[in-house]
This record gives structure tokens, C-alpha cells and sequence, in this order.
């Protein structure tokens, strides 16, 4: 009897750093805190949004969805920030883009599509800006002067 008592009690508490969905937390000051609470927030997401917090910020795995329920978008985040590939998708699940993050900032190569599939601009991103040499297409599969080219700390500085 003493162990039935001792599961319902603890059963009916609810998991401390659990939430259903980011309805359920408040943004302030850059962290995530359950609504009435003043503990930065630790655990799982679903819905819509659905990844990992730990002390309040983004880390881990993250995966954003269309209203149709086809991934937006995919990658990771390290203390809030996004680090590594991250790719995006229209909602037809097409890739829109792949490319790269560091501490939350473009960095590394980086391809766009249109939603038929063609290649929108392709390059390489270093800090935020473009670097190096980029290529773009206008949808009809010319090339798109504007955005080709050879470009230094996000400035074309070459045809």
C-alpha cells in the first residue's frame, strides 16, 4: 500500500524542465523561462518548434515546421546560438538552402534554390559575409550579375 501511495504521489508532480510547446515559455532578456517562473528553463519543446533548452537557451538539435507539418528548417544551436549545417525547406519540402553557422552567424559554404530545385546563388559566407567567389542564377537559369562575382568581407570586388 505504502509503494501505491508513493506512485501516485510522485506521478502527479509534473517533470521539472518540461514543456509541451514554446507557448508555454516567455523570452526575457534572451533566455526562456516557463510562464510564472523565474528558473531559466531546461528541457524538451514540441509542436511547431521542437528541440532542447538548457538554462534558457537553444542547444541541440532543432527542427521548425511548416503549418502543413513539413520541416522549415533544421540544424543546431550551442548556448542559443545557431553552429553547424542548417538546412531549409519550402513547404512543399523542397530545399530552399543549406549552409553553415558559428556562434550564430553565416560561416562557411552556403547554396539557395529556387523552389524548382535550380541553384538561386551558391558561396561561401565567412562572419556574416560573403567571401570569395559567388555565383547566382535568375530563374529563367541565366546568370545573375549582381550576384556573381568575386566578393571580400561581404563587397564585390570582381566581376
Amino acid at each position: 500500500m505504502r509503494n501505491l501511495f508513493l506512485i501516485v504521489f510522485f506521478s502527479s508532480i509534473p517533470l521539472i524542465g518540461s514543456a509541451e510547446t514554446m507557448d508555454q515559455l516567455v523570452k526575457i532578456g534572451g533566455i526562456y523561462y516557463k510562464i510564472s517562473s523565474d528558473i531559466p528553463f531546461s528541457g524538451e519543446v514540441r509542436g511547431q518548434s521542437s528541440g532542447l533548452f538548457k538554462n534558457g537557451l537553444r542547444h541541440g538539435k532543432w527542427t521548425y515546421r511548416h503549418p502543413n507539418g513539413k520541416p522549415k528548417s533544421e540544424g543546431a544551436y550551442i548556448r542559443g546560438e545557431k553552429d553547424g549545417m542548417w538546412r531549409g525547406h519550402y513547404d512543399n519540402g523542397q530545399l530552399f538552402y543549406k549552409g553553415g553557422y558559428r556562434a550564430g552567424t553565416k560561416d562557411g559554404p552556403w547554396v539557395s534554390y529556387y523552389e524548382n530545385a535550380k541553384i538561386f546563388y551558391k558561396g561561401e559566407y565567412k562572419a556574416g559575409k560573403e567571401n570569395g567567389s559567388w555565383i547566382g542564377f535568375n530563374p529563367d537559369g541565366t546568370v545573375w550579375a549582381y550576384r556573381t562575382g568575386l566578393f571580400k568581407d561581404g563587397l564585390k570586388i570582381y566581376d
